[in-house]
């Protein structure tokens, strides 16, 4: 036994030494959970810029557990804990977890990060010796990313089944085990993503055929072994974008709206192709009720039967059953909330709730928002904001249907119906403009939000307003009534209406592609009054206010912007492929032409070797690497018998055998073929660059000098 804080390792099981690790990678962690406090992870995480500290320490992790209403009292069982990337999230709302993982240096990570929680217990070692020495009356078990690897915990003919039998046999009679795992035919392994596990394209999608040790699964499959285990009380819930930074969960009872999923390009551990608009794609998907096939994720929660009726639903309350839950990702901890969709005896209930006790302030301030632009709009507006009540750290909305205005005006688009899109959008930026009631004054709370800066004078204000009145936030019902179901960003000091219909249309016309047919046919911003001096103007007060709300966080989408790994379109990728190829000039004497030219094809290999043949007529010849500008590492040239060819370049030679080439027209040059030599070897490594990039690199590396102009004299000659 050892104690880390209140933590306790039980290495009864523990064999000695970590039989699964990713390496040095771990001891860093290890040090840096030893340095830091959980609130410091988020700067962490930007500095280091590195996909396994993220992955490890990023609070995201949690989201796929935080929402899931744990019974009061539970008693929770982890298996695979690792590093305790969500296992703070069960300890949050459980009485007691007890964590299982074969890594002791992941666990001692876990209990470092957790060791002021009183309700943690790890276990060290393998799950088949560990779990025998386990009580059988926990009310949860979580698999969270642990599935897959049922066969290296398991063994035997059908290890999946195995595993999962294993698991609940640890879980009370109407107990229930949560389990996350990849969609082996989620739709971002078909657009290109590479399988999470093993790191090649389309792995899943062909059956793991070169793969040992790994498995993900479709629905179907999911399916077909809970029931053939015995289990066929279940429920599907849906991560997006997947279930290891999921911004949201949905359900079968509340599928994502069109739209929604455009958060798709998140490619934080690898290169991936991208071989469709994932979004696109998506609205047929929805469109056509496939979306539970080809969701990226599953989170499933399977309920252990009793054999008659159900022992009391662990979890899953008879007042609340949660069917949809939204994170905001990226805020700073007083801004960080759920909004959450659930069932009960009433009906639907739609609430927020902070995510840490910092935020209940910003909670209290949503419902007095809610009764101030009622009162303000109860006059003369169209606007009419969703009802709510602040209750027990909640702040619940009226559930209400309808079609929100941002897809009535998709649906026109679709029809062809522009002007009539265009006719709305004017009719609601009017009445936005409308709510102008005062002289806009710069206030101390205003700058703290929106930044110190110079506006026009005697722009129109208003004084309760609601600057996220996007149309996204605008429910149309029945009637045609406009009801803005979120007024969270509700500030208590002037600010002017035309940035406030900036806001809409920025998040509207600048959101999806499609749009781009509204742009061309009326210019909105200028029929907003919006000048280009004045956008300048709102773009400084969007970006303060986005750094207001962040605060000490850093989200996703700006982490993906500066570590996220490269995402090829295939179209580009098609064109540089061309951009690639090598192509050999022979000169027989009359000099260079195309004609004596052609072409020899390496794919997007970036290692290049390759042997060419050499016409006895031939005086000269030159190579050229790429149609791009580059840089060739490591260039050697042999002629067949082993001795090395005498070339010049039109590049600049950084050092010894590595050339930069700044445009698209890269030549090795080899002005004499000795006699005899009929056959040249050819090697390099290339790296293809955008000519800005070249260029820059040039510069700094003063590429006006001699050897240059030398050797493009010599082209001339």
């Amino acid at each position: 036994m050892e104690k880390v804080g209140n933590i306790i390792l039980d290495d009864t099981h523990y064999p000695g030494e970590d039989l699964y690790s990713d390496g040095a990678v771990e001891d860093y962690i290890l040090e840096l959970v030893q340095t830091y406090s959980q609130e410091e992870y988020p700067g962490v995480i930007a500095r280091e810029q590195d996909w396994a500290v993220m992955y490890h320490l990023a609070h995201e992790r949690e989201n796929i557990l935080s929402w899931y209403p744990f019974a009061p009292g539970a008693k929770v069982l982890e298996v695979g804990s690792g590093c305790g990337a969500v296992t703070g999230a069960a300890a949050a709302s459980a009485e007691t977890v007890t964590c299982i993982d074969l890594s002791k240096k992941r666990s001692m990570v876990n209990a470092v990060r957790h060791k002021d929680s009183s309700n943690i217990k790890i276990c060290l070692g393998n799950f088949q010796d560990v779990e025998r020495d386990l009580d059988k009356d926990f009310d949860y078990a979580t698999l969270i990313g642990v599935f897959e690897y049922g066969k290296g915990y398991i063994g035997g003919e059908k290890p999946y089944h195995g595993f999962l039998t294993t698991v609940m046999e640890h879980i009370r009679p109407g107990g229930k085990l949560l389990l996350a795992i990849e969609n082996k035919f989620g739709l971002k392994y078909w657009a290109g993503c590479r399988e999470d596990h093993v790191g090649t394209y389309f792995e899943g999608l062909e059956g793991y055929t070169r793969t040992e040790g790994v498995r993900t699964f479709s629905r179907p499959e999911l399916i077909r072994i809970m029931e053939e285990c015995g289990y066929k009380s279940y429920k599907f819930y849906y991560p997006y974008p997947d279930y290891k930074f999921p911004t949201a969960i949905y359900s079968d009872e509340y599928l994502p709206g069109m739209g929604e999923l455009n958060q798709n390009i998140c490619n934080f551990d690898r290169d991936r192709l991208v071989l469709m608009d994932e979004g696109k794609v998506y609205g047929q998907i929805l469109k056509d009720g496939l979306f539970p096939l080809y969701s990226n994720s599953f989170f499933v929660e399977i309920t252990k039967e009793t054999g008659g009726d159900c022992l009391a639903d662990a979890g899953q309350t008879a007042e609340e059953k949660v069917l949809y839950a939204k994170y905001s990702s990226g805020r700073g901890r007083k801004f960080s909330i759920q909004t959450r969709i659930s069932s009960g005896e009433c009906g639907r209930l739609f609430y927020k709730t902070a995510e840490y006790p910092e935020g209940q302030e910003h909670i209290s301030r949503i419902a007095k928002a809610g009764k101030m632009l009622e009162e303000q709009w109860k006059e003369k507006s169209v606007f009419c904001p969703n009802q709510c009540t602040l209750s027990e750290a909640r702040v619940y909305f009226e559930y209400l249907t309808g079609t929100t205005l941002e897809e009535k005006l998709d649906s026109l688009l679709e029809q062809g119906k522009i002007q009539a899109a265009v006719s709305k959008i004017k009719s609601i930026i009017h009445e936005i403009l409308e709510q102008g009631n005062m002289e806009f004054s710069k206030t101390p709370e205003f700058q703290e939000v929106f930044g110190d800066i110079s506006v026009p004078e005697k722009l129109q204000a208003v004084m309760t307003a609601d600057i996220d009145l996007i149309f996204s936030n605008i429910l149309v019902d029945k009637e045609g009534n406009y009801h803005v179901l979120d007024y969270e960003w509700t500030f208590f000091f002037p600010v002017p209406v035309e940035f406030i219909a900036y806001r809409a249309l920025r998040y509207y016309l600048e959101a999806a592609s499609k749009r781009k047919l509204l742009k061309e046919e009326l210019n909105f911003y200028e029929y907003a009054g919006i000048t280009p001096d004045r956008m300048k103007i709102y773009n400084t007060m969007e970006n303060s206010f986005q750094k207001f709300i962040s605060g000490n966080s850093v989200s996703v989408g700006t982490l993906y912007r500066t570590m996220g790994k490269r995402a090829f379109p295939l179209g580009e990728l098609l064109a540089e492929k061309d951009q690639r190829r090598m192509q050999i000039y022979l000169n027989y004497g009359q000099g260079f032409s195309e004609e004596n030219s052609y072409f020899v094809d390496h794919g997007y290999q970036e290692k290049i070797h390759c042997g060419i043949e050499v016409p006895k007529e031939v005086k000269s010849m030159w190579i050229d690497p790429a149609l791009r500008a580059c840089i060739l590492k490591d260039v050697r040239l042999f002629w067949q018998d082993h001795t090395p060819a005498v070339f010049t370049t039109t590049g600049f030679e950084m050092e010894k055998n590595c050339y930069l080439f700044d445009n698209s027209d890269p030549k090795i040059i080899i002005e004499e073929i000795p006699e005899g030599m009929e056959r040249i070897e050819i090697s390099y490594q290339i790296s293809i660059l955008e000519e800005e990039t070249a260029a820059l690199l040039m510069d700094k590396v003063n590429t006006k000098g001699r050897m240059k102009k030398k050797v493009r004299g010599l082209l001339k000659g």
